[in-house]
Order: structure tokens, then sequence, then C-alpha cells
């Protein structure tokens, strides 16, 4: 339990929990504007779509502060 406890706290953090909330509302202004009318399956379906944008949200937060703490520990050595 202490090793899981240890890997959320260093891979899922404020950062992260925002871009997920972001990334599913645009997801399902997306769906509702347009996916819905859709024949393709991912587009179609809502819950697929919520969870293709938390996953997207996840992501590009996880890039943005891996960026800038790289950003941060370039500056330190320098």
């Amino acid at each position: 339990m202490d090793k899981m406890n240890e890997f959320l706290k260093k891979n899922f953090n404020w950062f992260h929990i925002i871009g997920m909330v972001v990334g599913c509302g645009l997801s399902m202004i997306y769906w509702a504007k347009s996916g819905q009318y859709s024949d393709q399956i991912l587009k179609s379906n809502p819950f697929l779509m919520a969870l293709w944008g938390i996953l997207t949200g996840y992501i590009l937060m996880d890039l943005v502060v891996n960026a800038r703490t790289r950003k941060e520990k370039d500056n330190d050595d320098v």
C-alpha cells in the first residue's frame, strides 16, 4: 500500500486533475455539438468520448508539468 501511495503522489497531482476535468468537459461539449450524430463508435458513444477526453487531458497536463520541472531543473544547473 505504501508503494501505491508513493506512485499516486508522484504521478497524480492537482494539474492532472484539472486537465482531466477540462478534457472531459470539452469532449462532452464536442459530443453534444457534433459527435452524437456520427457513425464512428468513438464519437457516437458519450462514455468513450469522456474517457478519451480524460486521457487526453491527463497526458497534456503531464507534458506541461514535466516540461516546467525540466526547465526549472535546467535553470538550477546553470
